[in-house]
Protein backbone atom coordinates (compact mmCIF):
# COMPACT_ATOMS: atom_id res chain seq x y z
CA UNK A 1 0.00 0.00 0.00
CA UNK A 2 1.33 3.28 -1.32
CA UNK A 3 2.24 5.79 1.63
CA UNK A 4 -0.27 8.82 1.79
CA UNK A 5 2.70 11.72 2.08
CA UNK A 6 1.78 15.23 3.43
CA UNK A 7 5.03 17.97 2.22
CA UNK A 8 5.20 21.48 4.21
CA UNK A 9 8.07 23.57 3.68
CA UNK A 10 7.43 27.71 2.56
CA UNK A 11 10.02 27.32 0.12
CA UNK A 12 8.40 26.71 -3.65
CA UNK A 13 11.67 24.74 -4.74
CA UNK A 14 12.06 22.74 -1.94
CA UNK A 15 8.68 21.53 -2.08
CA UNK A 16 9.10 21.22 -6.12
CA UNK A 17 11.91 19.36 -5.14
CA UNK A 18 10.16 16.44 -2.69
CA UNK A 19 7.01 16.44 -4.87
CA UNK A 20 9.23 15.56 -7.95
CA UNK A 21 11.55 12.91 -6.52
CA UNK A 22 8.40 11.14 -4.49
CA UNK A 23 6.08 11.30 -7.50
CA UNK A 24 8.63 8.96 -9.12
CA UNK A 25 8.60 6.12 -6.23
CA UNK A 26 5.97 3.90 -5.97
CA UNK A 27 5.91 3.81 -2.51
CA UNK A 28 4.63 7.05 -2.02
CA UNK A 29 1.32 9.25 -2.91
CA UNK A 30 1.24 12.83 -2.03
CA UNK A 31 -1.90 13.65 -1.23
CA UNK A 32 -1.39 17.62 0.10
CA UNK A 33 1.28 20.32 0.45
CA UNK A 34 1.53 23.37 2.66
CA UNK A 35 3.36 26.31 3.21
CA UNK A 36 3.32 27.02 6.80
CA UNK A 37 2.68 25.31 10.20
CA UNK A 38 -0.81 25.78 10.63
CA UNK A 39 -1.76 24.73 6.94
CA UNK A 40 0.06 21.48 7.83
CA UNK A 41 -2.81 21.15 11.38
CA UNK A 42 -5.45 21.91 8.88
CA UNK A 43 -4.61 19.48 6.48
CA UNK A 44 -4.23 16.65 9.30
CA UNK A 45 -6.88 17.37 11.05
CA UNK A 46 -9.15 16.61 8.06
CA UNK A 47 -7.07 14.05 6.12
CA UNK A 48 -5.47 10.90 6.96
CA UNK A 49 -1.65 11.01 6.30
CA UNK A 50 0.82 8.65 6.93
CA UNK A 51 3.99 10.45 6.46
CA UNK A 52 4.72 14.85 7.44
CA UNK A 53 7.59 15.70 5.85
CA UNK A 54 8.47 19.41 6.96
CA UNK A 55 10.93 21.77 7.25
CA UNK A 56 10.97 23.33 11.07
CA UNK A 57 11.89 26.71 9.82
CA UNK A 58 8.34 27.90 8.84
CA UNK A 59 6.44 31.21 9.18
CA UNK A 60 3.55 31.04 12.01
CA UNK A 61 3.60 28.00 13.35
CA UNK A 62 7.46 27.09 15.18
CA UNK A 63 7.84 23.99 13.73
CA UNK A 64 8.90 22.53 16.89
CA UNK A 65 5.57 23.19 18.21
CA UNK A 66 4.26 21.89 15.22
CA UNK A 67 5.39 18.70 15.67
CA UNK A 68 4.43 18.44 19.30
CA UNK A 69 0.72 19.39 18.05
CA UNK A 70 0.69 16.64 15.39
CA UNK A 71 1.47 14.08 17.74
CA UNK A 72 -1.67 14.98 19.15
CA UNK A 73 -3.96 15.45 16.10
CA UNK A 74 -2.81 12.36 14.32
CA UNK A 75 -0.22 10.19 16.60
CA UNK A 76 0.05 7.37 14.26
CA UNK A 77 1.67 10.04 11.50
CA UNK A 78 5.37 9.73 10.93
CA UNK A 79 7.44 13.12 10.77
CA UNK A 80 10.32 13.62 9.12
CA UNK A 81 11.93 16.76 9.48
CA UNK A 82 14.47 17.97 5.72
CA UNK A 83 15.73 21.54 7.10
CA UNK A 84 18.22 23.60 6.07
CA UNK A 85 19.03 24.34 10.27
CA UNK A 86 22.18 22.51 11.82
CA UNK A 87 21.02 18.25 12.36
CA UNK A 88 24.09 18.29 15.39
CA UNK A 89 21.79 20.94 17.26
CA UNK A 90 18.41 20.53 16.23
CA UNK A 91 18.36 16.56 15.67
CA UNK A 92 18.16 15.61 19.20
CA UNK A 93 15.87 18.09 20.05
CA UNK A 94 12.93 16.80 16.85
CA UNK A 95 13.66 13.42 18.77
CA UNK A 96 13.06 14.53 21.90
CA UNK A 97 9.78 15.95 20.60
CA UNK A 98 8.91 12.68 18.85
CA UNK A 99 10.28 13.34 15.05
CA UNK A 100 10.86 10.83 13.55
CA UNK A 101 13.66 11.50 11.49
CA UNK A 102 16.04 14.63 10.63
CA UNK A 103 17.97 15.45 7.77
CA UNK A 104 19.46 18.69 5.91
CA UNK A 105 18.57 19.75 2.80
CA UNK A 106 22.31 19.48 1.47
CA UNK A 107 21.99 16.00 1.61
CA UNK A 108 21.60 13.84 -1.59
CA UNK A 109 18.78 12.70 -3.29
CA UNK A 110 19.64 9.50 -2.27
CA UNK A 111 19.77 9.95 1.05
CA UNK A 112 16.53 11.84 1.31
CA UNK A 113 14.44 9.33 -0.46
CA UNK A 114 16.26 6.61 2.22
CA UNK A 115 15.48 8.65 5.02
CA UNK A 116 11.22 9.11 3.27
CA UNK A 117 11.53 5.45 2.92
CA UNK A 118 12.81 4.15 6.46
CA UNK A 119 11.06 6.56 8.70
CA UNK A 120 7.44 6.08 6.12
CA UNK A 121 8.23 1.92 7.33
CA UNK A 122 8.13 3.30 10.93
CA UNK A 123 11.85 3.67 12.38
CA UNK A 124 14.10 6.50 12.74
CA UNK A 125 16.51 8.23 10.73
CA UNK A 126 18.91 11.06 11.75
CA UNK A 127 21.41 12.02 9.75
CA UNK A 128 23.84 14.61 10.43
CA UNK A 129 24.61 16.53 7.25
CA UNK A 130 26.46 14.53 4.41
CA UNK A 131 29.01 13.05 7.08
CA UNK A 132 28.58 9.35 8.65
CA UNK A 133 27.81 10.40 11.97
CA UNK A 134 24.94 9.44 12.89
CA UNK A 135 23.08 9.43 16.63
CA UNK A 136 23.63 5.39 17.04
CA UNK A 137 25.05 2.55 15.25
CA UNK A 138 22.59 1.02 14.36
CA UNK A 139 21.13 3.89 12.67
CA UNK A 140 24.36 4.27 10.90
CA UNK A 141 23.94 0.63 9.54
CA UNK A 142 20.35 2.01 8.78
CA UNK A 143 21.27 5.24 6.85
CA UNK A 144 23.70 2.60 4.12
CA UNK A 145 20.75 0.83 3.13
CA UNK A 146 19.25 1.70 -0.29
CA UNK A 147 15.56 2.23 -0.83
CA UNK A 148 16.03 -1.66 -2.59
CA UNK A 149 17.48 -2.73 -0.02
CA UNK A 150 15.04 -1.86 3.11
CA UNK A 151 12.44 -3.56 0.65
CA UNK A 152 14.46 -6.50 0.41
CA UNK A 153 15.63 -6.44 4.33
CA UNK A 154 11.69 -6.19 4.89
CA UNK A 155 10.38 -9.29 3.26
CA UNK A 156 12.79 -11.70 4.76
CA UNK A 157 11.95 -10.22 7.98
CA UNK A 158 8.60 -10.94 7.45
CA UNK A 159 9.45 -14.32 6.46
CA UNK A 160 9.60 -14.57 2.49
CA UNK A 161 11.20 -16.59 0.73
CA UNK A 162 13.71 -15.47 -1.83
CA UNK A 163 11.58 -16.85 -4.61
CA UNK A 164 8.66 -14.43 -3.49
CA UNK A 165 10.90 -11.18 -2.74
CA UNK A 166 11.97 -11.77 -6.34
CA UNK A 167 8.12 -11.85 -7.36
CA UNK A 168 7.04 -8.77 -5.66
CA UNK A 169 10.24 -6.63 -6.78
CA UNK A 170 9.80 -7.78 -10.16
CA UNK A 171 14.30 -9.11 -9.91
CA UNK A 172 15.79 -12.17 -10.35
CA UNK A 173 16.49 -14.63 -7.27
CA UNK A 174 20.00 -13.97 -8.05
CA UNK A 175 19.34 -10.30 -7.19
CA UNK A 176 17.68 -11.06 -4.36
CA UNK A 177 20.61 -13.34 -3.07
CA UNK A 178 23.31 -10.23 -3.77
CA UNK A 179 20.97 -8.05 -1.74
CA UNK A 180 20.50 -10.69 0.87
CA UNK A 181 24.44 -11.33 1.13
CA UNK A 182 24.76 -7.52 1.23
CA UNK A 183 22.61 -6.61 3.72
CA UNK A 184 23.44 -9.40 6.01
CA UNK A 185 27.37 -8.15 5.74
CA UNK A 186 26.29 -4.69 6.88
CA UNK A 187 24.16 -5.68 9.73
CA UNK A 188 26.73 -8.48 10.63
CA UNK A 189 24.55 -10.77 10.74
CA UNK A 190 24.69 -14.54 9.46
CA UNK A 191 21.36 -15.64 9.21
CA UNK A 192 17.99 -15.13 9.46
CA UNK A 193 16.95 -15.45 13.09
CA UNK A 194 19.93 -12.84 13.69
CA UNK A 195 17.63 -10.63 10.92
CA UNK A 196 14.31 -10.62 12.20
CA UNK A 197 16.58 -9.59 15.71
CA UNK A 198 17.90 -6.60 14.35
CA UNK A 199 14.67 -5.45 12.52
CA UNK A 200 12.58 -6.10 15.78
CA UNK A 201 14.89 -4.08 17.14
CA UNK A 202 15.02 -1.59 15.16
CA UNK A 203 11.19 -1.21 14.16
CA UNK A 204 11.92 -2.41 10.81
CA UNK A 205 9.08 -5.52 10.99
CA UNK A 206 6.51 -5.61 13.21
CA UNK A 207 6.99 -9.98 12.80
Amino acid sequence: MRKKVLLVDDHPAMLWALKNMLAQQVHFEIIGEAVDGDGCLEFVRENETDLIILDIDMPKVDGFDVIRRLKIISPDSRILVVSSLEAKVYGSRVRSIGGHGFINKTASSDIILAACLAVSQGYTFFHVNNSSKIFSSDDQIISSFSPREFQVIKYLADGHPNSAISEFLHISTKTVSTYKTRVYKKIGVSNIAELITFCRTNRITDA
